[in-house]
């Protein structure tokens, strides 16, 4: 292996990975979507506080959305009023509170919290701050008798268990699972759960028990992203990490997805100074672009967004690069045509630009019209040069007949309604005067055949490229992906180190193939 041909691997190589690296980056973790027309829910949430205030200084405490959770679409939104707001963090809980104050509110007074999200799963991860720390102590059972109960009943779920991961089955399965348990700790659990008969309280009790055994867990509050309602139900489940493994236990069955709020066994509201308070938790779905929802994705990936995308540039701008982003793709099939078919062109990249002109004219009217300009620009051009006239005043008149030519089809077009007509003036007559010199030229130097198989060629080539780079899905790739041109900068250089024969060559010489 020769050292160019190893720099050429190793460039190639270097820009594939770059290219291919971001795309799935962008792909897997900040779930950009592949398709231009693909779909996904967000949900409006909101919290809606409606009371009654009697010149009493009023402070109402109202948990948010918590922000130590990997959210792909946050946006909130606060409705004050005339009160105070101030927000807070739990260092501990990483909890957010917003605390609305004012002096003497008097009359009927109404304080809202919005916000946006597509929730999470049971697959989102559990943030390092949670799963790191070592759970604290179990809290003092005031009871002796509860306490002592509590110490007989973990200690036989140690006994009972294998490691952490059955030990917390076998918990969660006496809590909630009535009847399930052994005859021998039966005294010890009824004991123990005579007075937690709601969710709640049982999820404390298996949150202590696993801190007991070392086990973090903590306690969440919620709502499920099921359907849309005016007033939804508190949820509460639990979140514990064992192993290494990130693990939820939902009370009422696993939900697709949900949105949590708060941790701990605390209230959603705290409130002081009103009266008749009445909270309500809505949700709304909404159908919007999946591809909304990825650009406006918070975290430390964000970077991707802004120097890997152009949604941030002017509308201009945007429509310019949607085109321009499109041409190395058709760029790289010419190369592949030209290397591995062997398919003759006019120029190097004449047949690409043909091909962007076909975007405005569409393929078959495109087609029409080139393959009309072309052989009138041709029989000017050998009348051109029979007057022995020099290039470039030849290639002026030459220009000044394509403009007439192209003006004297879009009159005549648009007199008899024809929309064909009126799409010509989009053509690049630079492009056009070109062509037809250098078709000029290899039919004066080679032949008329050769001239004729390389326009044939061109056409082809620039059907090809305009099928790719006008195909919405390789346009919404390119447009959003741009490291892809990465990729086809590789694949262009891999190609630019193939030697061999190409298929038309070996079509030309199959006669010693066989003989």
């Amino acid at each position: 292996m020769t050292n160019s041909l190893r720099h050429a691997l190793l460039l190639a190589l270097l820009l594939i990975i770059v290219g291919s690296g971001i795309f799935l980056t962008k792909i897997v973790k900040l779930q950009y979507p592949l398709a231009p027309d693909e779909k996904a829910t967000i949900w409006d949430f909101e919290i809606y506080l409606e009371f009654d205030g009697r010149d009493d200084p009023a402070r109402l405490a109202v948990y948010l959305p918590a922000g130590d959770v990997e959210r792909t679409f946050p946006q909130e939104q606060f409705f004050n009023g005339p009160f105070g707001l101030s927000l807070v963090t739990e260092p501990e809980t990483r909890n957010r509170r917003a605390v609305w104050t004012y002096r003497y509110p008097s009359n009927r007074k109404v304080l809202r919290y919005t916000a946006k999200t597509i929730g999470e799963t049971a697959s989102t991860p559990l943030p390092t701050s949670f799963t790191r720390n070592d759970p604290p102590p179990p809290a003092e059972e005031p009871d002796p008798v509860k306490r002592q109960a509590f110490i007989v009943w973990s200690a036989d779920m140690r006994r009972r268990s294998a490691d952490d991961a059955s030990f917390a089955d076998l918990t969660l399965s006496e809590i909630f699972r009535t009847g399930s348990g052994n005859q021998q700790s039966a005294d010890e659990i009824s004991v123990l759960m005579n007075d937690r008969s709601t969710t709640l309280t049982r999820l404390e009790l298996a949150r202590e028990t696993f801190h007991s055994q070392g086990i973090p867990a903590r306690i969440v509050n919620g709502v499920y992203l099921t359907e849309g309602r005016r007033r939804v139900d508190l949820q509460h489940w639990l979140e514990y990490h064992i192993n290494g493994e990130d693990l939820r236990f939902f009370p009422n069955g696993e939900p697709s997805r949900f949105f949590t709020i708060w941790y701990g066994d605390n209230q959603l509201v705290e409130a002081s100074g009103i009266y008749e308070l009445d909270t309500q938790l809505t949700l709304k779905s909404q159908q919007n672009a999946a591809i909304d929802i990825a650009r406006n994705t918070k975290g430390p990936l964000r970077a991707f967004n802004k120097f890997f995308s152009f949604n941030d540039l002017p509308l201009t701008t945007q429509l310019v690069y949607k085109v321009l982003v499109t041409i190395p793709v058709g760029i790289t099939i010419l190369v592949f045509l030209r290397q591995f078919i062997g398919i003759k062109t006019v120029g190097t990249f004449m047949p690409v630009l043909i091909g962007i002109a076909f975007r405005e004219t569409a393929l078959l009217n495109g087609l029409l019209l080139f393959s009309m300009l072309v052989a009138l620009g041709l029989a000017i051009r050998f009348y051109l040069e029979r007057l022995q006239m020099l290039l470039v005043p030849r290639l002026a008149v030459v220009l000044i007949s394509i403009i007439i030519m192209m003006a004297g089809i879009t009159l005549i077009m648009s007199d008899s309604d024809q929309s064909i007509g009126l799409s010509i003036s989009l053509f690049p007559m630079v492009i056009l005067a070109m062509t037809i010199e250098r078709m000029s030229i290899t039919w004066e130097e080679s032949s008329p055949g050769e001239a004729i198989k390389q326009g044939i060629g061109s056409m082809i080539v620039a059907s090809l490229t305009y099928l790719a780079m006008s195909n919405a899905q390789v346009e919404y790739l390119m447009y959003q992906f741009p490291e892809l041109l990465f990729v086809l900068m590789g694949l262009c250089v891999l190609m630019g180190r193939y030697t061999g024969l190409r298929l038309s060559e070996l079509w030309r010489f199959r006669q010693l193939a066989t003989s």
